[in-house]
């Protein structure tokens, strides 16, 4: 296996005094060219190296996988800026993955506000896609913000738009694996802070998603664990109701919100490595319906 660094190259779509930024990325490959890649979108306050056993296992299964750390995260760095903003650098992901693998399925794999930012961007912009896959995503809190929080958000978020808010996750309440909840609070690129701006967009656009999950158009591959503290599992639920035949559901009973990081992680991988094939499959089949 062989694992690289690189960037994606800013733009200015931002504006000349507020060019995007390179996002920091790192690439998962093996010997072989990839039978499929996969972009994978993390969580608020995490970054990409989070994701290295989740990499690892797509490169078992024949994929080039490419973490990105979003804005504000990680070594892309910044401040945390509007959702829509994250949506956009998702749009330069697919792009560059499209250029560097012509010819070759990709995939987009988010988890929480990954998982919402991965869902958005199906649903707002036309995208060439074999397929998303949205886990414990940050439709709706579990449990909703306080009010005095939500309060100075919308009070100092317009003319503070770089005030952070903690965001008060119980590392915990991540997974049901001691490991796993260590490796979170020791890492030095972990953080807990939600800026107003991002904070009040990402709850609108979270339930924007779930009021227009009947628009699908690209195959999704939607999963939540029953017992996650964090983001609601009866959003996704929600979601799902709404939308049409290209979400299929799946509802893990007893897992926590890092379902990638729980012991059940290797059945929850294989699952997604099961959607991966059959998108594969069906996307090479005569009779697929063109998108």
């Amino acid at each position: 296996m062989h694992i690289h660094d690189l960037f994606i190259p800013g733009r200015e779509a931002s504006g000349i005094l507020n060019p995007a930024p390179a996002l920091v990325s790192r690439r998962w490959c093996g010997d072989s060219a990839p039978r499929f890649v996969v972009g994978i979108v993390h969580g608020m306050g995490e970054h990409a190296d989070r994701y290295k056993h989740v990499a690892e296992y797509f490169v078992s299964q024949g994929a080039t996988a490419l973490a990105i750390d979003q804005r504000g995260h990680g070594r892309t760095g910044g401040s945390l800026p509007h959702f829509d903003t994250l949506v956009e650098d998702i749009e330069r992901l697919e792009n560059y993955l499209h250029e560097a693998y012509p010819n070759v399925p990709v995939f987009l794999y988010g988890q929480s506000l990954g998982g919402s930012i991965v869902a958005n961007y199906v649903l707002r912009k036309k995208n060439r896609l074999t397929g998303a896959i949205s886990m414990s995503p940050l439709f709706r809190t579990t449990f909703p913000p306080p009010a005095w929080k939500l309060a100075v958000a919308k009070a100092l978020g317009k003319w503070w738009p770089g005030l952070t808010l903690s965001t008060a996750i119980q590392p915990k309440d991540l997974s049901r694996d001691p490991q796993a909840v260590q490796a979170y609070i020791e890492d030095p690129m972990v953080h807990q802070r939600v800026s107003a701006v991002l904070g009040l967009s990402m709850l609108h656009s979270g339930q924007w998603a779930v009021d227009h999950a009947g628009e699908l158009q690209t195959p999704m591959l939607l999963m939540h664990g029953t017992l996650d503290r964090i983001t609601s599992h009866e959003a996704s639920q929600e979601f799902a109701t709404r939308s049409n035949s290209r979400c299929t559901w799946v509802s893990w009973p007893g897992l926590y919100h890092d379902m990638h990081c729980e012991p059940e992680q290797e059945q929850v991988l294989g699952r997604v490595a099961q959607f991966i094939d059959q998108q594969i499959a069906d996307a090479a089949s005569p009779a697929a319906p063109p998108r």
